[in-house]
């Protein structure tokens, strides 16, 4: 990340986790280093000569938690396989130098990537860690073991769907591995192997207790094709849902093992079907866990009505997480997002009426997102804040690999994924304005998407002010709006200076 950057937050892996459950329950002997946790919030130089592309002035990048020396000192020198965790394409330029790092340290181990990144790019990622082996596509949890077993016996790595693997003439990509159906066979995540105690309590100050807060996700996949989204490549569109009783099963262990007091769910969307979410919060009631827990509402708005929401307030849930993403009919017509905005509006009333807290996630920036879009957002905010909703998280548009949008802007040739240049830019998507590369043809200008971007959070919060105003203390507390601030502040510091620069530049030339 940049040095020292204001909004990275480390959360427990539930990927990692379930990984490592599974394959100790194959009788495998498993250790699992979490590099993004150390004492002290260690912060790690890194190493720039690595980067194939030139850096921004003046920008110094470090990485959080464990060196690379110290993450290969904790791997066993008996360790067969290392598997690599690599969820963010914003971390691969941190991921490949760790794997390539550990690769030379220990020539004689099987190097395996797995995660979204993963996922999204594998042929990149075998092209630059030539001591990688191999990158999982997909779900995880049958294609390891498989893949395990496959080096065991000495077959083909062909017979393994789901991978995408090095071979003598290239690369192999197997047969799309079959979903996941019967999701309460898997396993609870291994979190004995974590450091639980050490992840950072809620970052807002009005959530829940001051206990330990773990991940969970009851669900998979997304009936929707969202174009921004991973999810259609990473999980497909098939829908599969874990059984009420097996997630409260899993709550209740997490609770009485780990003293786990707060849950958030993962989940892509995690209610549409409105018969299991009143299920399962009968079911939290029923067991009296005394917990909280926060619920992403993801597409379906119109599947929270009164009744829903008085059976998840009632059983310990204190916030939604909605996600719009934008205000505009227009371009959630154009993004594939399935948001009737007055429906939307509707559950939100609800929501407040049952004192829930609400909190919505917004993009600026998307391609074919025009003026008059931006506007209406504004005024969408406006009556978002006016209901009573508590705070936005505001995103500028970022091709994820694997999403529809990504490989059309891909083909276009937009970036140049053999460069370094797009994930460079993608470090300075949530701390900076000005230096991150925007993506929409129809507002070209940086400094017009600054004035946008603060045009966006001050209706937000100027409405805030005026018709929530106990709200708006509360998000001063939190710091939420000091970030953005900061942010802001900054570019504006940075374009100044790069006036200056400019001006000098010419009288010198006089």
């Amino acid at each position: 990340m940049i040095k020292n950057a204001s909004s990275v937050v480390s959360f427990p892996p539930l990927g990692m986790a379930l990984i490592a459950a599974v394959l100790k329950g194959e009788g495998h002997s498993v250790v699992v280093i979490d590099a993004a946790i150390a004492d002290n919030n260690q912060q790690v130089p890194f190493d720039s000569s690595s980067i194939n592309t030139k850096l921004p002035p003046n920008t110094s990048l470090v990485t959080t938690g464990l060196s690379y020396t110290e993450v290969a000192d904790l791997i066993p020198p008996d360790t067969d396989i290392i598997g690599f965790s690599c969820m963010f394409s914003i971390d691969w330029v941190s991921d490949r130098a760790l794997i390539n790092f550990i690769g030379k340290k220990m020539p004689d181990k099987i190097l395996v990537a797995a995660g979204e990144s993963a996922s999204g790019m594998p042929d990149i990622f075998l092209k630059q860690c030539p001591d990688l082996t191999a990158c999982v596509i997909g779900e995880g949890e049958e294609t390891i073991i498989e893949f395990i077993a496959a080096l065991k016996e000495g077959r083909s790595l062909e017979t393994v769907n789901g991978l995408m693997y090095r071979a003598h003439d290239g690369y192999i990509k197997t047969a799309k591995r079959e979903r996941l159906r019967k999701l309460d066979l898997l396993p609870i995540p291994a979190w004995e192997e974590f450091p639980v105690t050490k992840y950072p309590r809620p970052i807002r100050n009005s959530d829940g207790t001051n206990g330990i807060t773990l991940p969970l996700i009851a669900t998979r996949g997304c009936p929707y094709r969202c174009t921004f989204c991973t999810s259609p490549d990473m999980w497909g569109t098939r829908y599969f849902l874990r059984s009420p009783e097996s997630v409260v099963a899993e709550m209740e262990y997490l609770k009485s093992t780990f003293s786990a007091v707060n849950f958030d769910f993962f989940d892509l969307t995690a209610i549409i079907q409105k018969k299991w979410v009143v299920e399962f919060s009968n079911l939290l009631k029923e067991r009296k866990l005394n917990i909280t827990w926060r619920f992403p509402a993801g597409t379906r708005s119109e599947a929270i009505d009164e009744e829903v929401i008085e059976a998840l307030s009632s059983s310990g849930c204190r916030e939604i997480i909605y996600a719009p993403e934008s205000g505009s009919e227009r371009v959630l017509e154009l993004i594939k997002k399935k948001v009737i905005i007055p429906k939307l509006m509707e559950s939100m009333t609800l929501a407040k009426k049952h004192n829930m807290r609400i909190y919505i996630n917004m993009i600026i920036g998307l391609p074919g997102e025009k003026h008059i879009d931006i506007f209406k957002t504004c005024l969408f905010l406006i009556r978002c804040a006016k209901l009573g909703v508590n705070d936005v998280g505001l995103a500028k548009f970022r091709p994820y690999p694997g999403s529809a949008l990504f490989d059309d802007l891909h083909k276009q040739g937009i970036f140049d994924l053999n460069s370094d240049e797009y994930f460079i830019d993608s470090l300075f998507v949530v701390d900076s304005i000005l230096l991150n590369k925007f993506y929409n043809r129809e507002i070209k200008s940086s400094i017009l998407y600054m004035v946008y971007y603060f045009l966006y959070l001050s209706s937000f919060y100027a409405a805030q002010f005026i018709f929530q105003f106990s709200n708006f203390k509360i998000i001063l507390n939190n710091g939420t709006m000091y970030r953005y601030g900061l942010n802001l502040k900054k570019d504006i510091i940075g374009l100044f200076q790069g006036f200056g620069a400019v001006n000098n530049k010419s009288t010198a030339g006089v």
